[in-house]
């Protein structure tokens, strides 16, 4: 007997600390998935990647929603998975075993287009 492959919804964030409300809401999003059991994945492009930097969740506050360092906290927690466009962080001179949260798993175009395909929908803020 076949096992039945899990929904999953491919959540795609291009806005960084500086859209605070967008930023939570894409993880407040997530968790509702998760909270479905629904698979959950955030994929962090351009500004985004400044997220992922050690200690940058902290400073993710907007009135009404969790801070972002413990809306991640309960997105890992859940079992979500957060990606990172290689060339993003890198262009910003990050190094990800020095800089960046051990939870971000960095990903090449070709596995971030297989992963769109792959999911039953996309997100994107």
């Amino acid at each position: 007997m076949s096992e039945e492959k899990k929904e999953n919804i491919v959540y795609v964030l291009t806005k960084g600390p500086e859209n605070p409300e967008i930023v939570l809401l894409t993880f407040v999003h997530a968790l509702g998935a998760l909270a479905m059991d629904v698979e959950a994945k955030v994929v962090l492009l351009s500004t985004a990647v400044n997220l992922a930097q050690k200690g940058a969740a902290r400073h993710v506050k907007y009135e009404g929603l969790k801070p972002l360092d413990e809306l991640m906290k309960d997105f890992f927690q859940m079992g979500g998975q957060l990606y990172l466009c290689t060339p993003c962080y890198k262009g910003r001179g990050y190094d990800d075993k020095i800089d960046l949260i051990e939870q971000a798993q960095p990903i090449a175009a070709g596995f971030y287009a297989q992963m769109l395909l792959d999911a039953n929908a996309t997100v994107s803020y």
